[in-house]
């Protein structure tokens, strides 16, 4: 009886599955949007650093090639945050440090420079934002 009833539910799941087989995608459905709230100034620049880095990855680390590379500079005390829990003591410092190491790397781009953006992205991110700290681990280079 219990294997009787078994095989009645998996033909109904097996039903319910073919019968979603072969139907096409609409394609006019429209997806979740990846940041579904309004992004902050701070949130916009941290993203566009994000995409930044993990280009500079992907175009000079693999070869240890640096030549050429730029990151853009953004003045970080004049961009608005999600929200003002994100600006802890010392945000300011963290600010201007990060504004240097930027400089740093623009200067003389290297994998030691590249580290030390990256450093100063975990530095800030620990005291004042810890959402994208694995994200901001993942572009830190093997060995600096």
């Amino acid at each position: 009886m219990l294997n009787c009833i078994q095989t009645k539910w998996t033909i109904v799941a097996l039903a319910l599955v073919f019968s979603h087989c072969g139907q096409q995608l609409d394609p006019q459905a429209k997806l979740a949007k990846m940041q579904p709230n309004v992004s902050s100034e701070l949130a916009v620049a941290m993203r566009a650093m994000d995409g930044e880095l993990v280009s500079l990855i992907a175009r000079h680390a693999r070869e240890d090639d640096w030549g050429g590379a730029a990151l853009t500079q953004f003045d970080l005390t004049q961009l608005m945050p999600t929200d003002s829990s994100m600006l802890v003591d010392g945000y300011s410092a963290f600010s201007i440090a990060f504004s240097k190491q930027i400089d740093a790397f623009n200067a003389a781009p290297s994998a030691d420079t590249y580290s030390g953006v990256v450093s100063g992205c975990l530095s800030c991110h620990m005291h004042a934002c810890p959402g994208p700290l694995a994200r901001i681990n993942k572009r830190r280079l093997d060995g600096h």
